[in-house]
């Protein structure tokens, strides 16, 4: 048992350490650039993500409401990181818990980056901006175990719609990017100057999708439980134009860095809400709650 062990934490850091030889076309100045093949289970996985997610032929579910614990705690410590691929936020001062709905464990937060345009689209509409809030299963001890598990990982995905209103929280991380813009800046961490609360970044929970998926980078661990809410927040394009300047490569700035749409395969994609009329949902809410349990428990482990 020790021995399998081992092996599985090795072939899991072999796994997710393949990351720096992957990249995305760069759609801004060609639109006929195809999308590269990562490899692996990115390529030969049948529950990868991101897919588009529409009303119409979702199940209608309802669970209990989705809890949050220090999500409105501001950090003071954040730092942020230009990792080639994306901005992230790390470091946060309190552990941040999300709890309830379907999930049967306690997740906290691992990370939180951005992607530009939106990775998921909603009813054909894809949006200019999309962060994601990565959780980890409290009961595997880091990112790496959990990967390899089809419980480990939730990831809140929240889209922004175009407004002429600045949004403030997205211009608080903005501020901050000229100290990692520069590809002589990649994986080198920066304070966050201004305190920022994660769960600014996050809109009413009362609606969502949720569908059993995978990360949307590799190597694409199929152990994800997507969050995403079908309520958008405003960002204006010249908010959305700071993150493009990030450089991906010397001189070689990522105008964009989101997966193309994978196939649904026939998963069950719930929408989650809340009607203020609960009557006569008791059944509704039991038989979608069973289905969805048994979507997560059919997944098979990676390893």
């Amino acid at each position: 048992m020790h021995f399998f062990t081992i092996c599985l934490i090795v072939c899991c850091s072999m796994a997710l350490s393949w990351a720096s030889d992957w990249g995305y076309p760069d759609l801004d100045n060609n639109q006929d650039e195809p999308f590269p093949k990562w490899g692996g289970i990115c390529d030969s996985g049948k529950k990868q993500s991101p897919i588009n997610l529409h009303a119409k032929g979702a199940l209608k579910g309802e669970f209990d409401a989705l809890k949050f614990e220090n999500y409105n705690e501001y950090q003071k410590n954040l730092q942020m990181i230009n990792n080639g691929h994306t901005i992230q936020l790390s470091g946060f001062n309190h552990e941040l818990t999300l709890s309830g709905g379907a999930l049967l464990n306690d997740f906290v937060v691992e990370q939180v980056h951005m992607h530009w345009w939106s990775e998921h689209t909603i009813n054909e509409i894809r949006y200019p901006l999309e962060v994601h809030i990565v959780h980890r299963n409290t009961i595997y001890p880091n990112m790496t175990m959990a990967a390899n598990f089809k419980d480990g990982i939730v990831v809140i995905g929240v889209l922004y719609h175009v407004s002429n209103t600045p949004n403030e929280a997205i211009g608080r991380i903005i501020k901050n990017l000229g100290a990692v813009k520069s590809y002589d800046s990649i994986n080198q961490p920066a304070l966050v100057a201004d305190s920022l609360a994660v769960g600014d970044l996050v809109p009413s929970v009362e609606s969502y999708f949720t569908y059993a998926g995978s990360l949307t980078t590799p190597s694409c661990a199929e152990a994800v439980t997507w969050i995403v809410l079908t309520e958008t927040f405003p960002v204006t394009l010249d908010q959305v134009n700071e993150f493009k300047e990030i450089e991906s490569a010397a001189g070689k700035q990522l105008h964009n860095n989101y997966r193309e749409l994978q196939s649904e395969n026939n998963r069950a994609v719930v929408l989650v809400e809340q009607p203020e009329d609960r009557s006569g949902a008791a059944g509704l809410t039991a038989s979608v709650s069973l289905i969805f349990t048994l979507i997560l428990a059919g997944q098979k482990f990676l390893m």
